[in-house]
């Protein structure tokens, strides 16, 4: 029964192992990526994945000096993004849509987008259509 433990961990270690980061196929992204960069000496860093055909899926998080900014919840060809404020409260919500176009990936700002003060007290309302500002109502000062 040990030998059986052991076989199936080196078994998961390898197959763990073998997953690389930030690769392409056919010229698409796949698979986990990990962007990062630094800005004013901080590190900047961006995870995620990308399906098979270069779209991405799944939760996206965005890390700036290894405090949260930003989060992408991708669903088919849409996803819902939350920015956030330094104290980790909700800055704003919305979502997006995202368009394959000849010049790779379009995204679009649609819908209510619920924009938050420091505090967490909801200030204003933006709706868009794709990509374009529709409606803006001022909630609080």
């Amino acid at each position: 029964m040990r030998h059986i433990s052991v076989l199936i961990a080196l078994i998961l270690i390898t197959f763990f192992s073998s997953c690389k980061v930030n690769q392409k196929v056919n010229g698409e992204k796949v698979g986990k990526w990990v962007y990062k960069t630094t800005i004013n000496e901080k590190t900047d860093i961006h995870k995620g994945r990308y399906k098979k055909d270069g779209f991405q899926k799944g939760t996206w998080r965005y890390k700036y000096d290894g405090k949260l900014y930003k989060k992408e919840e991708f669903k088919d060809s849409t996803a819902v993004v939350t920015y956030y404020h330094p104290n980790r409260k909700v800055a704003s919500i919305g979502n997006i849509i995202f368009v394959k176009e000849k010049k790779g990936l379009h995204y679009y700002y649609v819908g209510s987008w619920f924009i938050y003060n420091p505090k967490g007290t909801l200030i204003e309302v933006k709706h868009y259509s794709k990509g374009v500002l529709e409606h803006h109502t001022i909630v609080r000062q």
